[in-house]
Protein backbone atom coordinates (compact mmCIF):
# COMPACT_ATOMS: atom_id res chain seq x y z
CA UNK A 1 0.00 0.00 0.00
CA UNK A 2 1.31 3.17 -0.40
CA UNK A 3 2.19 5.64 2.04
CA UNK A 4 1.47 9.28 2.16
CA UNK A 5 3.17 11.43 4.68
CA UNK A 6 2.32 14.99 5.66
CA UNK A 7 2.75 17.35 8.13
CA UNK A 8 0.86 17.87 11.62
CA UNK A 9 -0.80 21.01 11.30
CA UNK A 10 -0.42 23.86 13.75
CA UNK A 11 3.01 23.17 14.65
CA UNK A 12 5.75 25.36 16.11
CA UNK A 13 8.87 26.05 14.38
CA UNK A 14 11.65 26.21 16.86
CA UNK A 15 14.24 28.00 14.28
CA UNK A 16 11.85 31.30 15.32
CA UNK A 17 11.20 33.18 18.58
CA UNK A 18 8.33 34.52 16.95
CA UNK A 19 5.73 32.10 19.18
CA UNK A 20 3.60 31.70 15.75
CA UNK A 21 1.95 28.49 14.73
CA UNK A 22 1.83 27.12 11.35
CA UNK A 23 0.90 25.08 8.73
CA UNK A 24 2.31 23.42 6.38
CA UNK A 25 1.38 25.16 2.50
CA UNK A 26 2.97 22.27 0.46
CA UNK A 27 0.49 19.49 2.54
CA UNK A 28 -2.59 21.64 2.68
CA UNK A 29 -3.38 20.89 -0.96
CA UNK A 30 -3.06 17.35 -0.44
CA UNK A 31 -5.02 17.63 2.80
CA UNK A 32 -8.06 19.49 0.66
CA UNK A 33 -8.15 15.97 -1.33
CA UNK A 34 -8.10 13.63 1.01
CA UNK A 35 -11.57 15.70 2.55
CA UNK A 36 -12.89 15.88 -1.01
CA UNK A 37 -12.48 12.25 -1.78
CA UNK A 38 -12.70 10.61 1.46
CA UNK A 39 -11.49 6.87 -0.61
CA UNK A 40 -8.43 7.95 -0.67
CA UNK A 41 -7.62 7.63 2.98
CA UNK A 42 -8.79 3.87 2.71
CA UNK A 43 -6.33 3.67 -0.36
CA UNK A 44 -2.85 4.76 1.15
CA UNK A 45 -1.74 4.92 4.41
CA UNK A 46 -1.51 8.24 5.66
CA UNK A 47 1.09 9.50 8.07
CA UNK A 48 1.57 12.54 10.51
CA UNK A 49 4.77 13.43 10.83
CA UNK A 50 5.89 16.15 13.26
CA UNK A 51 7.83 19.37 11.60
CA UNK A 52 10.72 19.13 13.43
CA UNK A 53 13.88 17.00 12.25
CA UNK A 54 14.43 14.34 12.37
CA UNK A 55 11.90 12.83 11.06
CA UNK A 56 13.13 9.28 12.17
CA UNK A 57 10.41 7.43 10.46
CA UNK A 58 11.01 9.14 7.20
CA UNK A 59 15.02 8.78 7.79
CA UNK A 60 13.99 4.86 8.32
CA UNK A 61 11.96 4.89 5.01
CA UNK A 62 13.99 7.26 2.72
CA UNK A 63 17.39 8.46 4.24
CA UNK A 64 18.38 11.73 5.96
CA UNK A 65 18.20 13.89 2.61
CA UNK A 66 14.60 12.80 2.11
CA UNK A 67 12.89 14.12 5.10
CA UNK A 68 10.50 16.73 3.44
CA UNK A 69 6.48 16.62 3.24
CA UNK A 70 5.02 15.82 1.49
CA UNK A 71 6.01 12.55 0.30
CA UNK A 72 4.22 9.63 -1.20
CA UNK A 73 5.97 6.37 -0.94
CA UNK A 74 4.78 3.80 -4.43
CA UNK A 75 4.67 0.47 -3.19
CA UNK A 76 8.34 -0.18 -4.86
CA UNK A 77 9.90 1.73 -2.27
CA UNK A 78 10.20 5.14 -4.48
CA UNK A 79 8.62 8.10 -3.74
CA UNK A 80 7.54 11.17 -4.79
CA UNK A 81 7.96 14.62 -2.69
CA UNK A 82 7.06 17.07 -5.53
CA UNK A 83 3.22 18.19 -4.34
CA UNK A 84 2.21 19.29 -7.91
CA UNK A 85 3.34 15.45 -9.10
CA UNK A 86 2.00 13.59 -5.67
CA UNK A 87 -1.13 15.22 -7.04
CA UNK A 88 -0.91 14.68 -10.80
CA UNK A 89 -0.61 10.66 -9.54
CA UNK A 90 -3.48 10.40 -7.27
CA UNK A 91 -5.50 12.34 -10.54
CA UNK A 92 -4.07 9.43 -12.72
CA UNK A 93 -4.11 6.28 -9.99
CA UNK A 94 -7.07 6.89 -8.11
CA UNK A 95 -9.75 8.30 -10.28
CA UNK A 96 -10.02 11.51 -8.55
CA UNK A 97 -10.93 14.56 -10.31
CA UNK A 98 -8.56 16.89 -12.08
CA UNK A 99 -7.48 20.07 -11.14
CA UNK A 100 -9.25 22.85 -13.01
CA UNK A 101 -6.24 25.40 -13.23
Amino acid sequence: MKKLFLLKADFQDASRADGKRYFCPECSPIEGLLSYYPHLREELEVHYVDYNRPRKVLVDLLGEENQSCPVLVLEDGTFINEPKEIIRHLTEKHQIGHSHA
